[in-house]
Formats: structure tokens, sequence, C-alpha cells
């Protein structure tokens, strides 16, 4: 009994450690996206270039991270998540060196480009390997650390970068990456992590259809061009027909035939589309609606953050004692409450109270329960594949997001009000999908 007890305990601290490194990707990756924000100005400046080609430095993380996530997520499944998860921070660190060391624009965005398609093996992994390391009692409080290591990577992101920036050259945001990268790779040198491996098949040409597919899509929708969009939307179905007579397709038709999985790939979208709706123009609605200068409109929205990063925690337990599908029906009821009292708020006081509450509901709809619902609706050595397209779908969600509430600002001067009606309607949607679910 006593050999038993300490092997289990053995496991639960091998595992605890793993998880650990997994979890430092993870804020590497969020604190990597928001630490560039406040040094854009002098990146421009240092390349000579103009704003509109600055915004780059996130269009290209945001579309290659879309595209590398399905794909890392399958070759996890397929050559082990150490392997892909030491790749994805390997060239994490790579992106890091070329983007920090460029001697142009274009080779910036390399790095840029590197660095995301690392960032892309790291997220879906950390799931898998939680669903697939962790007994149904712990699984959920497991998966809900992801919510809160990525909210404090977002909340400490602009402010690192700003002390960088204040303090140092902008290239040193990016050389911070490179040591942390080299002990997460040593660390994890050693480890061993038991997976049931698919030996299948590669699909490689499936994976490149795939990426074409995403590419032309995100980059429709990142550059407003509904011919992009149209040509990625009708590449589809042919897609699908060739998918469905391959042995192991880099995309499950399956997930989008089942209702259980085709609900959750819906909700991930949505809720990606509410989050970085909400993160991205908030602060310009503040500084708007209520004449603050930007630096106090910006502070307005750290509750959100703080609130979203403990609401990821308290979804992973609610979860466990009232189950998944009841605790994302509360955070889409938060977001929709929450949305039509930011549209008529009159005081301050009133709008920080509503600030909050959203970030309740964001931090839940993004948080472990989709996943956990996501893991039971799928063979174990799929897990990563899984997580993978959930995590597409919400990052898909999160350009389309801030993309379309960025139209309607700019078709009205009432146009937040507009975003705040389509957050409202989302959430009730969402609401009255995942009450649908058997």
């Amino acid at each position: 009994m006593d050999t038993v007890l300490a092997g289990k305990q053995k496991t639960d601290i091998s595992n605890n450690f793993v998880l650990t490194l997994f979890l430092t990707g993870i804020f590497m990756g969020a604190l990597d996206h928001g630490i560039v924000g406040p040094a854009l100005s002098s990146i421009n400046e240092f390349f000579g270039i103009s704003t509109s080609w600055g915004v780059w430095s996130f269009t290209i993380y945001t579309l290659f991270f879309s595209v590398s996530i399905p794909l890392m997520g399958k070759m996890s499944d397929r050559f082990g998540r150490k392997k892909i998860y030491m790749i994805g921070i390997a060239l994490f660190g790579i992106g890091s060196l070329i983007a920090s060391l460029s001697p142009n624009f274009f080779s910036f965005l390399l790095g840029r480009m590197i660095q995301a398609i690392g960032t892309g093996g790291i997220y879906p992994i950390v799931g898998a390997f939680i669903a697939t390391s962790y007994p149904d009692a712990k699984r959920t409080k497991m998966l809900g650390l992801i919510g809160v290591v990525f909210g404090l990577g977002t909340i400490l992101g602009p402010i690192i970068g700003g002390i960088i920036i204040g303090t140092m050259e902008w290239q040193w945001i990016f050389l911070i990456n490179i040591p942390i990268s080299i002990l997460v790779l040593f660390f994890m040198l050693p480890v061993k992590i038991h997976q049931q491996i698919i030996t299948k098949p590669i699909d490689f040409y499936g994976m490149i259809f795939l990426v074409i597919i995403i590419f032309t899509i995100m980059l429709g929708i990142t550059l407003k061009n509904i011919w992009l969009l149209l040509i990625g939307i009708g590449l589809v179905g042919f897609f699908v027909k060739y998918e469905r007579k391959t042995v192991d397709p880099v995309l499950n038709i399956e997930y989008f035939k089942k209702f259980n999985t085709l609900v959750v790939l819906v909700l991930s979208l949505l809720s990606g589309f509410i989050m970085a709706s909400t993160i991205n123009l908030l602060p310009f609605f503040i500084e708007t609606q209520f004449s603050l200068n930007k630096s106090y409109s910006a502070l307005s929205v750290i509750p959100l953050a703080i609130a979203s990063m403990v609401a990821s925690l308290l979804g992973g337990y609610l979860g466990g004692k009232i189950g998944a599908k009841k605790v994302i029906a509360i955070g889409f009821s938060l977001t929709l409450v929450s949305a039509i009292l930011i549209t008529f708020s009159q005081q301050y006081e009133v709008l920080l109270l509503a600030i909050t509450v959203i970030g309740f509901g964001i931090g839940i709809i993004i948080g472990s329960p989709l996943n956990v619902i996501m893991i039971q609706n799928v063979q174990q050595n799929e897990t990563g594949s899984a997580i993978g397209y959930l995590s597409l779908a919400r990052s898909m969600g999160s350009t389309m997001g801030p993309t379309i509430a960025g139209i309607l600002i700019a078709l009205s001067s009432n146009g937040y009000m507009y975003v705040n009606i389509l957050i409202a309607f989302l959430s009730l949607l969402s609401v009255l999908i995942i009450l649908s679910k058997k």
C-alpha cells in the first residue's frame, strides 16, 4: 500500500513539474503578445515605417499563430507532446533572436512569424497533457491554471514592455525570451512523458491545404478583403471532400458532423470574438465616453484582466462541482449582462463594475470548461489535435471581433453601442446554444 502511495506521489510530482514547464511556455506566449504594444512606436521609428505597416507586427503573429495551432496539435499526437513542445519553444527563442537582431522590417516580420509558429506548438499541447495526465477530480482545476497563467502574462506584458522601453532599447523585449527558452529546454530534456502515439500515415497534402485556407481567411479578415475571404471559404468544400478520403485527416470532419463537438467549436469562436472585441476596444470607449487620457483609460481595463484571471481558476473549480455546461452558461450570461451595463453606463463607477463583471465572464468562457467538454467528446489519442481546433476557433474569433467592431465604430458615431449590442446578442446566442446541448 505504501509502495502504491509513494508511486502515486512520485507521478504527481513529475506531472506537476512538467505542467510548470508547459505553463511557462503559455506565460511566455501571452507576455510576448502584449509586450510589443508599448514598443510599437519605437519599432516603427527604428525601421522608418508608417503605423499601417507597423501593425503587421501583430498581424503576422496572429496569422501564423492561427495556422500553426492545428498543425502542431496534430503533430503532437503523432510525434509526442514533449518533442513538439520543445520544437515550439526552440522556434519561439529563434524567432525572438531574429526579431531582436533584424536589420530591416521584413526580417523582423520573419522573426515574428517564427515566434508565432513556435507559440502554436505550445497552447494545444498543455491542455492535452492535462487531459491525459490528471484524474477527472483534478482536471478542471488544472485546466483553469492555463487561464490564470495566460491572464497573468496578458496583464504583465504591457507593464514589462513599458519598463523595458523606458530603460533599455526595444530589442530587449525579445532578447529576454532567449535565456528563458534555453532554461525551459534544459529542464524539459530529461523529462519522460507517457503518451499513446498515432502511427497512421501523415496527411501532408491536407496540412498544406489547411494552411492555405486558414491563411487566406485570416488574411481576408485582417485586411477587410471580401475576395480573399470568399476564396478561403470556397476552398473549404474542396478540402472537406479531400479529407473524407484520407486515412488520418489533419482536420477530423467528424468534429463538425457531431453536434456536441460542433457546439464547442462554435462557442470557442464566439468566446474569442467577445474577448478580443472587449479587450481591444474598451480603452478607446473609456477615453472617448468619459474624456480620460490614454494612460487612465488603459489602467481602467486592469479590473477586467484581474477578474478574468481569477475567474479562469474559479471556472475550473466550479466545473468540477456543478458541471462545465452550467459554468459556461454562467460565463456567457455575465458577458451578456455586463455588455448591456457598459452600453448604458453614465457613471464611471458603474462602468468599472461592468468591466469587472465582463472580466469574470471572459475568464470563464475562455477558460477550462470548454476544454473539458471537448476532451470528453473525443478519443484520448486525439486530445492534442482537438484542443488545437478549439484554440484555432478562438483565434479566428479573436481576429474577427476587433475587425468587425472597428467597422461598426467607423460607420457610426454610436458605433461602440452597436458593438456592445452585438456582444450582448452573441452572448445570449451562446447561452441558448450551450443549454441546447445534451
